[in-house]
């Protein structure tokens, strides 16, 4: 596991996420992402729910992984591309829209499992917050 996470990192940083906080959360989100997916794979022949909460956590990987690269850039040129940004916010927007749709509509996808998947962005972010505020302490004691 240690070597698929550099792996991801590795890439991370070929594609631009140059700062050490947005790259580790990235690779947090996509590797949490991973697990679940194989988890979702093995099990959800048995419980098709999972197959629902991987699909979630994909669409809210992507739309993490895009946003993030998009502040970073930004963050980076110091430039306000707010045309840009709202562009690409509502191009994700409307693409996640119309995944969800496709999804609960047509698939027959369980809402409560894809709100489940949606939601690892912020136990990535949680999970993040806490090691970082307990390595504060640390260093404070």
């Amino acid at each position: 596991m240690t070597r698929i996470i550099q792996k991801i990192e590795a890439g991370l940083y070929r594609r631009g996420f140059v700062h050490e906080e947005t790259r580790i959360l990235v690779r947090n989100q996509l590797a949490l992402t991973l697990v679940v997916v194989l988890i979702g794979c093995i099990g959800g022949w048995a419980w098709p729910r999972l197959f629902d909460f991987a699909a979630g956590a994909v669409l809210a990987s992507w739309n993490f992984y895009f946003l993030s690269k998009f502040v970073h850039r930004v963050l980076e040129k110091q430039q306000a591309a707010v045309t840009g940004m709202l562009f690409r916010f509502y191009g994700r927007l409307i693409l996640t829209g119309v995944a969800l749709y496709a999804l609960i509509v047509m698939g027959g996808s369980s809402v409560i499992a894809l709100l489940a998947g949606l939601s690892t962005v912020v136990v990535t972010v949680l999970i993040w917050a806490v090691t970082r505020m307990r390595g504060k302490n640390i260093k404070e004691a």
